[in-house]
């Protein structure tokens, strides 16, 4: 099913969810930092005696409205300048890519404002056009890219799938989707 053959409109949301949502994603994500400090500790031992470099870099993502914003990650790439590719993933960066984990610092950028604990899916180019093309932009606006997604637990790994889980949440976010996604999310880690 498509997003734009939904009957459902619950995309725009009232000054108060807003508030609740940021609310809900600045507790989670302290939470989660606590919760995770232990681990936090531990891949930046790792990743620190597999190769010479910072803990973090800095990605470039863009939102709905083609905004940029750089998103933290722990680094997964050999720090040699004149490389580029995969070809320079340190052994710790692909246990991290694989596992999901090189993303735990964006918990930051879910304190800073940057992402939502629950969204659509950031991109590392500017793609917003497709999505305005498919969405009133009264719905895009305020909308943060998220750590998790409905595309993500719903299964849409190519681009089409990916725009139509994303177009399927901006349509139809409310807090209760946005705990079954995390409760989903959580799931899929856990296996």
């Amino acid at each position: 099913m498509l997003a734009n053959d939904l009957e459902v409109d619950r995309g725009l949301r009232s000054p108060i969810q807003e508030f609740l949502k940021r609310g809900f994603d600045i507790a989670g994500a302290i939470a989660g930092l606590m919760l995770l400090s232990p681990l936090i500790f531990l891949v930046s031992l790792a990743i620190k005696l597999d190769s010479a470099g910072p803990l973090l870099c800095r990605r470039k993502y863009y939102d709905l409205d083609g905004t940029m914003f750089e998103a933290f990650e722990f680094r997964c790439q050999a720090s040699v300048s004149g490389k580029n590719g995969s070809n320079n993933i340190t052994l710790m960066g692909q246990i991290l890519r694989r596992s999901g984990l090189d993303k735990v610092p964006q918990l930051i950028n879910v304190l800073r404002g940057d992402m939502s604990l629950v969204g659509p899916q950031p991109f590392t180019v500017p793609v917003g056009a497709t999505y305005r093309t498919r969405i009133a932009p009264p719905r895009l606006f305020n909308v943060r890219p998220g750590l998790t997604s409905w595309a993500r637990v719903h299964d849409g790994q190519d681009e089409v799938g990916r725009i139509d889980d994303d177009c399927f949440y901006l349509l139809n976010r409310s807090f209760l989707f946005d705990v079954k996604i995390l409760i989903l999310a959580l799931r899929l880690k856990s296996k």
